[in-house]
């Protein structure tokens, strides 16, 4: 199955489809239900107020047409109106470009950006778990015969991560360093970046964290966590004080604006929450004032008769594991309510409170969603992210399970009302829960999973695969990560499952293109689940032939549909 050229193979996919839409047109008038009334929510305004950003001599735009959201600029002082876009080589020819820097490096990746005064373009050689940064004056004119000098910050270090930006005559870097595992800012003067010469700017307590730091020209602003929940705070350049913003919700996603002005004590961030699309909102650092900006309301949803709340949950050695809820305020603990599992728990990435459309049919048919922040995510810092990686991946299975096992047995839920969800290496986590404790759920989607990963890491020549041996392990040189990885592949233990007593219903995706989860790890997962099962026609698997990791696109109903079939198959199977 891993050869895409083998004869078979289109054949194989063509019947596994197959079966699946015979099987899914059980469901089509449900579908077709959740379907219309997703896209009943989406409804907007023809036109949404534009959200512009003036920088540069330039007022960057956005605005809405038939197909999405459309991204612009203009000179300052000119219209709208024409749509005047221009491809433009400045100059020269690219046969004259210049040779800066090259990076060797197969698991690096490489990006540049500029410093926030523009003084600098920094060329950033990052991996999953360090840094290289190297700065060039960004004033130079470069040609063939006056290259530019470019000047290394610090060295690469394993496990030390660092990045670049600059004040003044000041550089500022966010890092890990000095076991600020969940990272600070630092500063060092333009003479001397020595690691010696860094001095600590903000640092942050243990249940804190720093995600992200915009610079102005008075102030740095801070992009966190505490406790799990986002935080924004901003720092005065001057008086060195800091104050936090106060946000508009508790339980949501904070993501920073596109703020290129430097000269500004104001600034732009959106927020999401489970019941409210993406809003922009500005705040003011000197009057400590936040104003909506855009704020799109969900049509037809009354979001007053829903609530979040957050539980921990005893992990297997006695780790407290949050769990945030969404549900309806009157809902009861009587073991009778649907619920939806769903986490990550992977290469630090959080499982966030947002906005997620397929949510809202499953809230209003009284469903509780319940977002298990696992080991393996950065919810709770760095360490959260190290506890659940490498040797220590197993903790994520456990720690999901646990949270499986509490709600049945505080009476949220029963086995035969709890499904869950996962994508990618989401679709791991679940994919060997299935193995572990398949007597747990009624109902499981992966979508795109990552259920056969030894496979994939004793192949150096996948795409991906050098580049995540520090979030896996290395299984061709490592007895203990081929073990490791062994022990929870949901593809290696099928066999586990033959004996099972009770077995839930799976929906499997997969993208024959995709170029991050193979076409032929759900392929094989799912054939290998039909050869060891007793009975397999509650097994489904749907191979799009077009399509990547990243689904089909931009149409809207392409993804609602999607969607829409996915959100059936739990409901005819949890809520008969």
């Amino acid at each position: 199955m891993e050869n895409i050229d083998n004869p078979h193979l289109a054949s194989y996919i063509q019947a596994e489809n197959s079966y699946s839409t015979k099987v899914l047109s059980q469901n089509r008038f449900l579908q077709r239900i959740v379907q219309r009334e997703m896209k009943r929510r989406l409804q907007t305004r023809r036109q949404l107020p534009p959200l512009t950003t003036v920088a540069h001599g330039y007022e960057y735009f956005s605005t809405t047409s038939a197909y999405g959201m459309v991204y612009l600029r203009k000179p300052l002082g000119k219209g709208r109106d024409p749509p005047e876009v221009y491809c433009h080589t400045i100059g020269t020819t690219q046969e004259e470009d210049v040779l800066v820097f090259e990076e060797p490096d197969d698991s690096v990746f490489v990006d540049i950006t500029s410093t926030k005064d523009m003084k600098f373009v920094t060329i950033n050689s990052n991996s999953l778990s360090s840094s290289e940064v190297r700065v060039i004056d960004a004033t130079l004119n470069v040609t063939q015969q006056n290259k530019p000098l470019l000047r290394l910050i610090k060295p690469r270090v394993p496990q030390l991560e660092y990045y670049v930006d600059h004040h003044d005559s000041t550089f500022y870097i966010l890092t890990n360093a000095q076991k600020a595992t969940n990272f600070k800012l630092v500063k060092a003067p333009d003479e001397s970046v020595e690691h010696s010469e860094w001095e600590d700017v903000i640092t942050m307590n243990p249940t804190e964290k720093i995600e992200d730091v915009d610079i102005f020209q008075n102030n740095i602003v801070i992009y966190g966590r505490r406790d799990g929940l986002p935080i924004i705070l901003c720092h005065d350049l001057s008086t060195k004080l800091t104050h936090q913003v106060d946000l508009p919700g508790r339980f949501c996603v904070v993501s920073p604006g596109t703020n290129l002005e430097f000269n500004t004590d104001t600034f732009r961030f959106s927020v999401s929450s489970p019941f409210a699309h993406e809003s922009t909102y500005e705040y003011d650092v000197e009057k400590r004032k936040l104003n909506p900006v855009r704020v799109a309301s969900i049509q037809g949803f009354d979001k007053s008769k829903y609530t979040c709340t957050q539980i921990h949950v005893k992990s297997h050695d006695n780790q407290d594991i949050p769990v945030t809820l969404i549900h309806s305020k009157d809902y009861e603990k009587n073991s009778k309510n649907p619920v939806l599992m769903r986490s990550y728990g992977a290469y630090g990435v959080s499982t966030d409170p947002d906005f997620k459309i397929e949510h809202l049919p499953l809230l209003e048919r009284g469903w509780v969603i319940a977002l298990a922040h696992v080991r393996g995510g950065s919810e709770l810092g760095r360490p959260w992210y190290e506890q659940g990686k490498l040797k220590h991946k197993m903790n994520s299975f456990r720690d999901f399970i646990a949270v499986a096992e509490h709600l049945v047995k505080t009476k949220v839920t029963s086995p035969d009302h709890l499904a869950a969800i996962g994508t990618s290496a989401g679709g791991l986590l679940v994919g060997s829960v299935l193995h572990m404790r398949p007597d747990l759920f009624r109902a499981l989607v992966l979508r795109v999973p990552f259920v056969d990963p030894l496979s994939a890491m004793l192949n150096p020549d996948l795409p991906l695969t050098q580049v995540e041996y520090p979030e896996w392990g290395n299984p061709t040189k490592d007895k203990e990560a081929y073990e490791c990885i062994q022990a929870y592949s949901p593809y290696e233990n099928i066999k586990a499952l033959s004996n099972a007593t009770s077995l839930p219903a799976v929906f499997v995706t997969g993208g024959l293109k995709d170029q991050r989860v193979a076409y032929w790890q759900p392929l094989k997962f799912v054939a290998g689940l039909r050869h060891s099962l007793k009975e397999s026609k509650d097994v489904l698997l749907k191979m799009d032939l077009d399509r990547g990791h990243f689904g089909g696109g931009s149409e809207q109903d392409a993804r609602l549909s999607e969607a829409a079939e996915q959100v059936a198959f739990l409901i005819s199977h949890v809520q008969k």
